[in-house]
């Protein structure tokens, strides 16, 4: 399994990334080790090489040609570019993974993505932390160095072309993971996922501030041990480690999402805002609240639902009859929308880009047009019909849903209405029996305002005799199981709902095409001809 993984420099010195790479570094202070001498210790275990430039003098080379083409002059400009392609610890053991072979596939991931480029690549033997994983650094200096022949994975034409600076895109960043796992494939490697979020995303931002806080409360912890007092702490956490802790606990605890937002605020003080179908968690230390998907995949809106209805128990071999799997499924994992070439601002500004849209259009609409045969839709007018039922179908649930919550609070309320008139019944009782009434209310006024104030409402909810406690936290519990359940449908319909959407608007696409449009015409004539 390799990782890729990339950054950008923007100091001017590419000796300073040069001296990282080839000497050891304290993990912590980031400043060379150096010997009783004074002398930088050099990294053990390590193989370098440079392409379009000789690794010995990188910093030099790529000075001088930034002085003639101009660039990277500003102090704000990206220097370089730091790409480091990481493979695991079992790829040495299982699969036969040597220093020698990791270097020479890095060499080939940056002949091919780098070419024209001068790049250093050093590979270390002894991972981070000496976790023992093989890994190779390329840095590459931003301007390129030669013209090229343009390739397939470039989006602008001035990619290919000599002084010109290396342009990182999200889309590039793709394709270099997919060829990463090609790689991999290749030489029998184990291969990752990327299109999977993960479940507790940590960055490279977090996991530092992790490490450095560690290492500061286990400085602080020596010296509170010297004095013979035990640490009250022994693990330093940041805060999305406290959210994520935090979250865990409430999804376990609660029974409703009412309850879960009530625990997160009174118990962690941590505040959920909503916004455009996604959460946000405002913890007490912070003024800016923290994205769901930036903690983890599981910690977004939906799989804390899923994990509030209980998802988390349920095992994982369900039988069809009990929970059948929705054909939506199908519809979500494997359809996308298909772009709009003419509305499509960088397709018109990149050639490549709209080569690459048009191939991707044409590989969803045979997609749709498969899914259409497999579910035996013979016109527009019944798949519109589908898409009718399945908005109807999520509105409802939706509908049901938001009654369900409030009927649950309005039980809620008549549970703490009830819980004061048990608890101020016995008072009032004294005040009715009390000589001298006046004197009695001024000395419990709260008391008897709250029993009263109870036996009011609690009339208007109650038609009849006031229900007892045990029926009314019997509803309560029948309330949030019903609730629970219309979670799941509700989910299920929208799902189906806007992968019914994607069906439509990818027909609407073929069906009202110039080509398609220009083709019923033809076939309009032809038989007037006949």
């Amino acid at each position: 399994m390799a990782i890729l993984k990339h950054g950008s420099i923007k100091n001017g010195d590419y000796g300073e990334a040069q001296r990282y790479l080839l000497f050891e570094h304290d993990p912590e202070t980031q400043k060379p080790i150096r010997d009783e001498q004074g002398n930088m210790v050099m990294r053990k275990g390590y193989i370098q090489s440079g392409i379009n430039c000789d690794p010995f003098t990188f910093n030099t080379e790529c000075t001088e040609l930034n002085r003639r083409f101009r660039k990277n002059q500003g102090g704000k400009e990206v220097k370089a570019h730091h790409y480091i392609l990481s493979f695991a610890p079992e790829d040495v053991t299982e699969h036969g993974l040597t220093p020698q072979k990791a270097h020479a596939l890095a060499e080939e991931f940056a002949g091919r993505f780098f070419a024209g480029h001068q790049v250093l690549l050093v590979t270390h033997t002894d991972g981070h932390n000496h976790s023992g994983n093989i890994h190779t650094h390329m840095v590459l200096n931003s301007v390129r160095k030669e013209s090229i022949a343009w390739r397939d994975f470039m989006e602008r034409s001035a990619d290919a072309l000599a002084g010109y600076k290396h342009h990182q895109s999200r889309e590039l960043l793709r394709r270099m993971e997919q060829a990463v796992n090609e790689i991999c494939e290749r030489e029998h490697m184990s291969t990752v996922d990327y299109s999977l979020p993960t479940e507790k995303k940590v960055t490279d931002r977090e996991y530092r501030a992790k490490r450095d806080g560690q290492g500061k409360l286990e400085k602080i912890n020596r010296a509170v041990l010297a004095d013979g007092l035990k640490p009250r702490r022994t693990k330093y956490e940041t805060i999305k480690d406290q959210i994520r802790e935090a979250v865990d606990y409430a999804a376990r605890e609660a029974e409703d999402e009412d309850e879960f937002f009530a625990i997160l605020s009174e118990r962690y003080h941590v505040e959920v805002k909503t916004s455009r179908g996604s959460w946000s968690y405002l913890h007490r230390d912070r003024t800016k609240p923290i994205r769901d998907r930036s903690i983890g995949r599981t910690y977004d809106r939906e799989s804390v639902l899923k994990r509030i209805a209980g998802f988390r128990d349920m095992p994982e071999t369900v039988p069809p009859e009990y929970m059948p799997l929705p054909k939506i499924f199908l519809i979500r994992s494997e359809l996308r929308l298909v772009t709009d070439l003419q509305n499509c601002v960088k397709a018109q500004q990149s050639r490549a880009y709209a080569r690459k849209v048009m191939i991707s259009n044409l590989q969803e609409m045979a997609r749709t047009v498969a899914w259409i045969q497999e579910h035996g839709i013979d016109s527009r007018e019944e798949l519109e019909q589908m898409r009718s039922e399945a908005e109807e179908s999520y509105s409802k649930s939706q509908a049901r849903y938001d009654e369900l919550n409030q009927i649950i609070r309005d039980v809620n309320e008549e549970i703490r209405l009830l819980g004061c008139y048990l608890t101020n019944k016995s008072l009032y009782g004294q005040f009715l029996k009390a000589e001298d009434k006046a004197t009695f209310r001024r000395e419990h006024e709260d008391q008897i305002d709250t029993y009263e104030e109870a036996v009011r409402r609690l009339k208007v909810m109650s038609s009849d005799s006031f229900p007892s406690m045990k029926t009314l936290r019997l509803r309560k519990q029948e309330l949030l199981k019903e609730r629970r359940t219309q979670v799941v449908k509700m989910l299920e319909h929208m799902k189906e709902q806007k992968g019914l959407e994607v069906v439509y608007e990818n027909v609407k696409a073929i069906l009202d095409s110039p080509f398609a449009v220009e083709r019923r015409r033809q076939e309009r004539e032809s038989k007037k001809q006949m």
